[in-house]
Formats: C-alpha cells, structure tokens, sequence
C-alpha cells in the first residue's frame, strides 16, 4: 500500500499524522507519533496495513452473511430463507465489490443486469435487503439516482369459481382448493390446519399456524404472516364434510398432511390436463376477493375473512354490529358457493 501522509512537527519536537482506513461502522481513525517523520510513516503504514486485515466483512457478499447470521434468532425463518436466496441468486455482480468502494452505479447496474431475468417484486425485494445491509453498517451512498425495472401489469382473466371447482371435484385438491378459494387461506395456512382447529358447535375454523418454506426444508410456526392473519373463518358444512371424511388418529393430525409444494403440484396438473395454464394455486385467493366483491361483500369483511390487513383497524363503534354483519357476509359467501356444490351433485 502506497499512501502519501501528512506529517507535522508539534511544539515538543515530535512528529504526528492522523490516519484513517474504511467506511461507515468500519472506519477506524487514529493519530500516529513518532520521533522522526521516518519512523511516523512506517508505523502509519503498518497501522493502516493491520486495520484492513481486521475490516472484515468487507465485500457485499460478506456483509449480508454477516446481517443475516446477527439477526438469525430474531427474524422468521422464511425472512432468513429469503435473504440467503438473495446472497446466492440476485445482485451478484455486486457480491464481491468491497463496502467501500461500492457506489450507486454499481447498484444500479446490478439491477439492470437482473432485470433482464428476474420479475419487478424480487429485483425490489432484493434492493430493500441491500439497503438494510448499508444502513446497518452506517455506508452512506446516495441511493436517490436508483431506478427498479418497472412494474409489469399483465392482464389475466381468472377462472370462475364454477370453473375451477369442476376440475378439483373428487380429487385431492377439492379440499385445500375450497380452503382457498371459499374460505380465503394461503397455501401455508391450509397446510397447516389440524383437525383441532375445527370447531363443530360453532362451525367455525380456526386458522393459527403455518407450514413454510426454509433453508432447512418445510417447518411448522406457532402463527401466522400477520397478526391478522391469525383468524377464524365460517366453516360451511360441505367443506366441514370434507374434513371429516379425512382419516386421523389424533387432534394434531394435519388435516392437508402434505406440503404446500405438493399441494401446488397436484393443483397444476389438474390445470394442465384441462388445458388452463397460467393459474396459480394463490390464485385461489384472489378468486375469493373477487366473489365477494362481485357479491357486494362489504370490504372489510371480505379482508378479515381473508387475514389481509387494512389500514384501519376495527374501530370500537363496528364491534356491536360486527357479529351479525359479519353473519350476513358469510352467509352470502355459503349461498353462492352451496350453489356450485349443488349444481356438481
């Protein structure tokens, strides 16, 4: 290392130089003395030498190992699952660029290059994990000139209920479909449900964990995506019928005793065979918003059936009439699809 310094005599006849190496929570800066400018340069020199050797992690690669491993007790599993995806597959043209001489060109041609293969929501999620990475080690880049690839908005047209139920009938999808795209549960959460979260006297089902994905393969949590998503949800007596004909020893049995990944698998060949494509099993969900919009299901009901969160939470002025208001939506929601069911009969 080559490196001009600046060195000055003080008032007692010694010599000094300040010195410093690296960038944000890494950046060590010292003050070197000596009895001539000679002997300053050579410990300045060995200092800055030994402070790069320490300043590790340095490269982005390094950096985000590091974030992940210092945050592994505290964030979800398939946050962690995520972010080690991002270290292997996305922004790699970055990965070995040191912290420090990591600019917002680099960046944003990292993400040009990755938007040649990846969609708008993983190049987007990506950057927001770069991001958290810089701000955790105090790297301070102008990010303001970052441009994402824009969002594509590509118009599908969603099957019908009618349609999708007359595949799945009598197959090992009907279940965790109607799951879906009648009681509005993600994959996870249909995986997930046990045969003691149903609830015969009051013909509820109670939604409260979920199988996800993570770097150690399929896992169960104690709760849901949000705290809304945490629920019970109307159990109409078709879909109750269906989970009693599910054989089990135990309360804890899954009743979906597979995993979401196979719960996809039978979904899209039942699609393929029938000639529908680009449908995905979250899909189902969606069918389920748009029912109950077509229904005139007021929007607040529809979006706590569904576990999404909403801005405003129920106030206390809606919890007397929310009962029987939200009686009324399930019951809308039963009459249409018993009418399906009927139908298929």
């Amino acid at each position: 290392m080559k490196k001009n310094f600046k060195v000055t005599q003080t008032t007692s006849g010694n010599y000094i130089t300040w010195v410093s190496q690296g960038c944000g929570k890494y950046r060590r800066k010292s003050k070197i003395t000596g009895t001539t400018p000679e002997e300053v340069i050579i410990k300045a020199t060995k200092w800055l030498k030994n402070i790069e050797e320490e300043c590790v992690p340095y490269t982005v690669r390094e950096a985000m190992l590091q974030f992940i491993d210092s945050r592994s007790r505290v964030l979800e599993p398939t946050t962690l699952c995520n972010y080690n995806e991002i270290v292997r597959n996305k922004l790699q043209y970055l990965m070995d660029i040191k912290l420090e001489k990591l600019t917002s060109r680099d960046i944003q041609t990292a993400i040009n290059i990755d938007a040649q293969r990846l969609s708008h929501k993983s190049i987007k999620n990506a950057y927001g994990f770069l991001k958290a990475v810089l701000k955790a080690n105090d790297i301070d880049i102008k990010l303001g000139s970052i441009r994402l690839p824009k969002r594509e908005v590509k118009e599908r047209k969603l099957p019908t209920a009618d349609m999708i139920y007359a595949i799945v009938k009598g197959t090992d999808s009907e279940l965790p479909v109607l799951l879906a795209m009648w009681s509005s549960l993600r994959i996870g959460e249909v995986a997930g449900l046990q045969f003691r979260d149903v609830d015969p006297v009051k013909m509820r089902l109670y939604v409260r964990r979920e199988i996800v994905k993570t770097d150690n393969g399929w896992i169960e949590t104690n709760h849901c995506k949000t705290v809304k998503s945490t629920r019970y949800v109307n159990l109409p007596v078709y879909i109750y019928q269906l989970i009693q004909s599910v054989p089990h020893n135990k309360d804890t049995d899954r009743i979906i005793n597979v995993t979401p990944n196979t719960i996809r698998k039978h979904f899209k060949k039942l699609l393929r065979q029938n000639g529908i494509e680009d449908i995905r099993f979250h899909d189902c969900r969606h069918i389920f918003a748009s029912t109950a919009a077509m229904l005139n299901v007021p929007e607040k009901y529809a979006m706590e059936m569904g576990g999404w969160s909403t801005p405003d939470v129920y106030k206390n002025v809606y919890q007397e009439t929310f009962d029987s208001e939200r009686t009324k939506a399930d019951n809308v929601i039963d009459e249409y699809f018993n009418g399906i069911i009927g139908k298929h009969q």
